[in-house]
């Protein structure tokens, strides 16, 4: 085991020592150009919106009363005139076209602040509305995801505008309202004329924040970044094997990305009695696009279930139901990886790793909530009796060493997965070879399509094909299993295990107006096979179901296999979150 971490954190230094000075790791910082001049204001100062520019060598003023302006889908309107539209400024019989706006300065003036944009004559008759990566909305909502790096400023008219990832510029909503998510990071001003300002108390805001109360009174909030970027959570997890687990993570981040990220997660497990940790760094080698490389060491309770359900779920069931979904290992390892980031929703990822494991029983006769005096099930309880005690065994005795890579691309919007159409492609495949440290000879792979469509704006049909296979031998740990939550919902959880399947799943929804309700009908298909062929000898199993959400969170669906008459009955499970 040491000289496994050994090498593990060997492979690390060595890309921070060598490969990261290489790539010359360099963050830029903009600066106004000499040649930019003032295109146009937009003032306010008390009750007065107050607009500028120059017209024919003259600079002429224009005061509007903030409560006359009429905001609507296309047009900023003062007393039935034109003053915005989608394409720029109405003043005096001049339009001055959004597209030409390069750069933005803010200041404060007595009672009021100013936006000025900039632009450059060199450029006058160019039509983009991406200045060195500006991006201009007129009444769209603008949300920079959490992944997102924007090299320049943000502009909307009427929308509002979200940040969750990152700006190197201004933020500008005229006439809507700026959220500032916790680790958002800022690096301008963030400003609103008539709107609110929302921002997160762990968020970095380099500049200031301007805005008015109702009264139209200017308000300037305080200068403040994170100076530290160090974070310290707390957490439990709750599970069958660890029982409660107290779990504490120090880590630092720096928001330019030069320094590498740091973590350390510590915690106990008290019905187990298992010290759990995990001590980590990744390295930022490119900001745009994105490379990053980076290590970890560990001793966890690992699961392959965690394409089913995430572990604050399963403890939200645990805790109340004396039900959990997962089956687990321990795993006392380390890995490396490589990341790569080419554009905003294709990834790649690499890695190897290389893991002792141990088996651990199940504590059958711990509490829930409204459990009463129902017992949990038995670490991998599904599994045929013999080849589950051959597979306890070889568990608690073998080494497993890997490669993994994966690619994915994802379009979805993961806060609001509904909103729009979208698609989700995944392909991973893992190998474990002798030649690499490992008791285990195999190949393991999955291919997967999902479809987000949006029908209209009150409903969406939601697809997901699936493969799965293998060559080797697969330990029992890393068979896939098919039944009940997240697949076949007709069916008992976890009911068939195999080495290769295929599954299909449809989902047609509803979204009930006015509400925050959602009615679907489910149906689903899969067939899996256990060291054999997928050939008409292996029956198909597939069922049927409707489901009813409120909001995003909860979920719980009614569903009946379709396959037999007998020993049918419909099952009913409760979800916590969308994971398809």
């Amino acid at each position: 085991m040491t000289t496994r971490i050994q090498n593990l954190l060997g492979t690390a230094l060595f890309f921070l020592l060598f490969i990261t000075p290489a790539w010359g790791i360099e963050y830029k910082e903009y600066k106004y150009s000499r040649l930019q001049v003032e295109y146009f204001t937009v003032s306010m100062d008390k009750d007065e919106v107050i607009i500028s520019a120059e017209i024919d060598g003259t600079l002429r003023l224009k005061g509007y009363d903030r409560d006359k302006l009429t905001l609507q889908r296309d047009q900023v309107l003062a007393d039935g005139n034109v003053v915005f539209d989608t394409d720029g400024l109405f003043m005096e019989g001049r339009h001055f076209p959004f597209d030409r706006i390069t750069d933005s300065r803010i200041m404060e003036f007595n009672g009021g602040f100013t936006i000025t944009f900039l632009t450059r004559e060199s450029e006058a008759n160019r039509t983009s509305k991406f200045r060195r990566g500006n991006l201009i909305s007129f009444g769209d909502k603008v949300e920079i995801d959490e992944d997102d790096f924007i090299r320049g400023m943000i502009l909307s008219i009427t929308g509002n505008v979200d940040v969750y990832g990152e700006v190197t510029d201004d933020v500008i909503s005229l006439f809507g309202s700026v959220y500032v998510a916790p680790d958002a990071v800022v690096r301008g001003d963030v400003a609103t004329v008539t709107g609110r300002i929302d921002a997160g108390s762990d968020a970095s805001i380099y500049g200031e924040m301007f805005s008015t109360d109702k009264k139209g009174q200017r308000r300037r909030h305080r200068f403040y970044r994170r100076t530290k970027d160090i974070s310290i959570d707390g957490r439990i997890k709750y599970d069958r094997v660890d029982g409660l687990g107290l779990y504490n993570e120090i880590e630092y981040q720096d928001a330019d990305s030069v320094i590498p990220h740091l973590w350390a997660k510590v915690g106990y497990a008290l019905n187990s009695e298992r010290s759990r940790f995990e001590l980590g760094l990744e390295q930022t080698l490119w900001r745009d696009p994105s490379l990053t490389v980076g290590g970890a060491f560990y001793r966890r309770l690992a699961s392959e279930d965690d394409w089913l359900l995430d572990d604050d779920e399963n403890t939200a069931f645990a805790l109340l139901a004396t039900e959990d979904f997962k089956d687990y290992y321990e795993a006392d390892g380390g890995t490396v990886w490589l990341k790569f980031r080419p554009m905003k929703n294709l990834t790649f990822e690499t890695r190897y790793r290389n893991e002792e494991t141990k088996w651990l029983d199940a504590r059958r006769h711990l509490w829930s909530m409204f459990g009463g005096n129902k017992l949990f099930d038995e670490n991998f309880a599904t599994v045929d009796s013999s080849f589950r005690a051959d597979g306890i065994i070889e568990t608690d005795t073998t080494t497993n060493g890997c490669l993994y890579g994966k690619v994915a691309w994802d379009t979805r919007n993961l806060r609001h997965p509904f909103e729009r159409s979208a698609w989700h492609l995944s392909a991973d495949l893992e190998w474990s070879h002798s030649d690499l440290n490992s008791d285990f000879d195999y190949r393991r792979y999955t291919v997967a399509m999902r479809r987000y469509q949006r029908i209209n704006r009150s409903v969406m049909l939601i697809l997901r094909g699936m493969y799965a296979g293998s060559d080797g031998y697969l330990p029992m740990y890393k068979r896939f299993y098919l039944g009940g939550l997240g697949t076949l919902q007709g069916y008992s959880h976890k009911e068939f295990m195999g080495s290769r399947f295929w599954m299909t799943n449809a989902e047609y929804r509803v979204d009930i107006p006015k509400s925050d309700l959602a009615i679907s009908v489910l149906w689903n298909a899969a067939q899996i096979a256990n060291d054999s062929k997928l050939d008409s000898s292996v029956d198909i199993k597939h069922d049927i179901g409707v489901t009813l959400q409120i909001e995003d969170d909860f979920r719980i669906s009614l569903s009946r296999r379709l396959d037999r008459s007998f020993d049918n009955d419909p099952k009913i499970y409760v979800r916590l979150d969308h994971i398809f």
